[in-house]
C-alpha cells in the first residue's frame, strides 16, 4: 500500500496542475499553457496506470501465476508509454494545423503561473524519482522522469509566452510565433519520455538485473546466517516491485546432506521473510 500513497499523492498534484494550466492558458490566451495542460493529463494518465498497475502486481501467487503478478507494471508501462506519444501526436497535429491562425498574446500573468508551475512540478518529479529509487519500482521512477519533462515543458513555455510578448510590444512578428513553437517543442518531449518508458518496459520483460547495492546487502544478510561460510553468488532479477532471488551459499564439507538442506532452508525462510522477496532458490556448495 506504500506504492500506491505515492501514487495517490502525485494523482492529487497532477489534478490541480492540470486543471491550472489549461483554465490559465483559456484566459490568458496561451496556447503553449494549454498544450503545457494536455501534457499534465499524460502525468494524470500516468498516475492512474500506476495506481492500478500496483494494485495487480502486489497480488499474490496463484496455479496461474507461480511468481506472482509482478511483471503486469511492466506492461502498463508499455501501454503509458504509447498513450503518451498519441497525445504528443494530436498536439503537435493541432498546433501544426492551426499554425498561421490569428496570434492571441498571452498574459503576463501567465509567466506567474508558469513559474508556480515549475516549482510545484520539479518538487513531485524529484519526490517521484526518490521514492522510486527507495522502493525499487521502475513505473515509479518512470512516472517521475514524465514528470521530469513536464518541468522542461514548463519553462519552454515560459519563454514562448515572453517571445509573443516582446513580439508584439516590438513589432517583431517573427517572435509572434513562439507560443505556438513551444507548443510543438513540447510536443517533441513528450514523445521522447514515452520512448524512453517504451524502452524500459520491454528491457524489463526480458528479465531486468537487481542493482548491484541492494544485491550486496542481501548477500550480507545471507552470509550473517549460522552454517552459511560465505555467498558464492547471487542473482536477483527484478519481477515487477518483487525479486527473485537465486543464491549460491558455501558451507562445510564435512556437514551432512540434512545439515546442508537445513541451513539453505534457514537461508529460504530468511529471505522469504522480506516482502519485496517472491521466489527463492538456493544452491548449497561444499568448502574446499
Amino acid at each position: 500500500m506504500r506504492l500506491e500513497g505515492i501514487m495517490k499523492r502525485s494523482f492529487v498534484v497532477n489534478i490541480f496542475l492540470v486543471v491550472l494550466k489549461i483554465i490559465s492558458g483559456i484566459f490568458f490566451n496561451s496556447v503553449a499553457l494549454v498544450a503545457d495542460g494536455v501534457h499534465s493529463i499524460s502525468d494524470l494518465m500516468s498516475d492512474v496506470f500506476v495506481i492500478l498497475g500496483i494494485r495487480h502486481s502486489l497480488k499474490p501467487a496463484d496455479d496461474e501465476h507461480p511468481f506472482g503478478h509482478g511483471k503486469f507494471e511492466y506492461v502498463l508501462s508499455f501501454i503509458l508509454g504509447l498513450s503518451i506519444i498519441l497525445i504528443a501526436y494530436n498536439l503537435g497535429k493541432n498546433v501544426i494545423v492551426n499554425f498561421n491562425d490569428v496570434i492571441k498574446v498571452p498574459s503576463t500573468i501567465s509567466l506567474i503561473v508558469v513559474v508556480f508551475v515549475v516549482v510545484i512540478k520539479l518538487y513531485l518529479a524529484r519526490y517521484l524519482i526518490k521514492k522510486g529509487k527507495e522502493v525499487d519500482s521502475q513505473i515509479i521512477s518512470a512516472s517521475g522522469k514524465e514528470s521530469l519533462t513536464d518541468v522542461f515543458s514548463s519553462i519552454v513555455v515560459f519563454f514562448g509566452i515572453i517571445s509573443v510578448i516582446i513580439g508584439e510590444r516590438l513589432g517583431l512578428d517573427f517572435l509572434l510565433k513562439g507560443d505556438k513553437i513551444a507548443s510543438i517543442i513540447i510536443a517533441v518531449f513528450i514523445v521522447r519520455i514515452g520512448f524512453i518508458i517504451i524502452y524500459d518496459a520491454v528491457k524489463s520483460m526480458q528479465g531486468k538485473s537487481v542493482s548491484q547495492e541492494i544485491c550486496v546487502e542481501y548477500k550480507k544478510q545471507i552470509q550473517d546466517i549460522e552454517g552459511v561460510i560465505d555467498v558464492d553468488h547471487i542473482d536477483m532479477i527484478a519481477y515487477g516491485p518483487y525479486y527473485q532471488a537465486l543464491v549460491d551459499i558455501r558451507v562445510d564439507a564435512n556437514k551432512t546432506v540434512k545439515e546442508g538442506h537445513d541451513i539453505a532452508e534457514k537461508v529460504t525462510k530468511e529471505l522469504y521473510d522480506n516482502e519485496k522477496i517472491c521466489h527463492v532458490v538456493v544452491h548449497v556448495n561444499p568448502e574446499e
